[in-house]
């Protein structure tokens, strides 16, 4: 028998590198681990918004957890994300839910509300949820099982240089709208930043511009759309840039920003929605690097100071950056594997 079977849902590039990722977490916490993929087929053609979408996939993903338990006859079962969940019933075997954030959190609205019961029900007939953030551990609905956080894991990435800085500002808007691009280009228009670049990665420049066209935002002197950009040319930026700026108006996690941190960027950020531990470490760090609202002014006055924060402050900032991600390295996950998730799920099932 197998001792782990994931069931991934997959449907972004983002949630498909993290089931990967986590499937290796557990084989090196000593699990033999089988993983399934759902596949939409016909249904995909009802997909048009939430909740619809939502139901589409659980529907998909039930149809994969039968495969899956019939051909690896898994003694534990881990859903990637709520929605994975929602239809599985009782699988049989002990399981636990590995998610982001909660519906009852992301999924807000009259519109989605069918989706809370059910996922209060799949929550509480679940031997652990794994929640990606203390946040999203906090926000759990009433009745939940007991929850280990388990982020995707962020690899310690080689030593900040001490040097000097490029000028450079990086951000992440794959979502335009969900990563606050207007909000980002109307504070940098506002920013004192004499010589700094702005440089906009995960999105195709004319995606960029017929967005802002439509809300009537023009993008500002010195910024540049870079489009995609592969993984290791990303992380190369990170590693030279001043400063990472999140504008998100909702963030369930944020790897990009966590990475930054990693690489030695400042985090610049604003306020919104989602669990988004980065934010957190953020004001934790440095509260004035943080805009008090959302408001283009208020985010434009942060990224000036993390401009102005002297070489010394930016030094310790680095030091004390790194430090506040040690629960999200891959050895600290392994560990809460080994320790306290497979103990968990490797036993009979409750009766």
């Amino acid at each position: 028998m197998t001792d782990l079977l994931l069931v991934s849902l997959g449907t972004t590039r983002g949630l498909r590198l993290a089931d990967a990722e986590l499937v290796e977490m557990l084989r090196a916490a000593g699990a033999s681990v089988a993983a399934v993929g759902t596949r939409v087929g016909w249904t995909n053609a009802l997909r048009r918004a939430y909740p619809v979408n939502d139901v589409v996939e659980a529907i998909a993903a039930r149809r994969a957890l039968a495969v899956g338990l019939s051909r690896h006859q898994p003694r534990s079962v881990v859903f990637s994300t709520t929605t994975a969940a929602l239809f599985a019933g009782d699988p049989g075997v002990p399981f636990a839910v590995w998610l982001d954030s909660p519906a009852r959190l992301n999924r807000p609205g009259r519109a989605s509300t069918v989706l809370h019961p059910l996922e209060r029900r799949q929550l509480s007939r679940a031997r652990l949820i794994l929640t990606w953030s203390p946040t999203a551990a906090a926000e759990l609905p009433l009745g939940a099982a007991p929850s280990v956080v388990m982020p995707p894991p962020i690899p310690v990435a080689p030593a900040p240089s001490s040097g000097a800085r490029e000028p450079v500002v990086v951000a992440y808007t794959p979502d335009p709208k969900a990563k606050g691009l207007a909000l980002l280009c109307a504070a940098w228009d506002r920013a004192d930043l004499p010589g700094a670049r702005l440089l906009i990665a995960g999105i195709p420049p004319d995606r960029a511009a017929e967005f802002l066209a439509r809300r009537g935002v023009r993008l500002p002197r010195g910024v540049e759309v870079i489009g995609m950009v592969s993984q290791p040319s990303f992380r190369d930026l990170l590693a030279r840039a001043r400063v990472f700026v999140s504008a998100a108006e909702w963030e369930d996690f944020g790897i990009a920003p966590l990475e930054a941190l990693d690489r030695g960027a400042v985090l610049v950020g604003a306020p919104g929605g989602g669990p988004f531990p980065g934010l957190g470490i953020a004001r934790a760090l440095a509260p004035e690097f943080v805009a008090a609202d959302r408001e283009p002014d208020s985010l434009a006055r942060a990224l000036e100071a993390a401009f102005a924060a002297d070489d010394a402050v930016l030094a310790a900032y680095r030091v004390a950056a790194r430090e506040a991600l040690e629960p999200y390295r891959p050895e600290a996950s392994v560990k809460r594997l080994r320790e306290e998730v497979l103990p968990a799920l490797l036993v009979a099932p409750r009766r």
